[in-house]
């Protein structure tokens, strides 16, 4: 007889599991959306720059949007940690109560969680070349 059993999550553990891997999921994404942005707002500015007849305001408003944008990029980051810890908490809590879940949402939020600590670390981008 096997000393661990199979069994399904409680319904409120296993919508909260959906829920914050979801939100890691989608904050991971954002993330990305945003950096992909800078680099698109970088090459709006030097395209500005280049052109002939371009009025040094338009380029500055361009780098107040770039500005916005980078700034968005490390207030992600905290809302991905949060969001990382809480769902982590989670999925040790569900797996500290001795019986084995072999479900697709634990697996689901363990890839999530790896994700989000891949995206994060040493990823950040930086404000030089406005």
């Amino acid at each position: 007889m096997s000393a661990s059993i199979e069994t399904t999550l409680p319904a409120p553990v296993l919508r909260s599991l959906k829920i914050k891997t979801n939100a890691v999921e989608r904050l991971v994404k954002e993330r990305k959306q945003y950096i992909d942005e800078t680099s698109h707002q970088r090459d709006v500015i030097e395209q500005l720059r280049k052109k002939d007849g371009v009025h040094q305001a338009d380029i500055n408003k361009q780098k107040e949007v770039l500005e916005e944008t980078l700034n968005m990029v490390p207030f992600m980051e905290r809302h991905i940690r949060k969001a990382m810890q809480d769902l982590e908490n989670l999925v040790l809590a569900t797996r500290k109560e001795g019986v084995e879940y072999n479900i697709r949402e634990l697996d689901d939020a363990d890839k999530a969680i790896a994700t989000a600590k891949e995206a994060l670390p040493g990823n950040s981008i930086s404000k030089t070349s406005l």
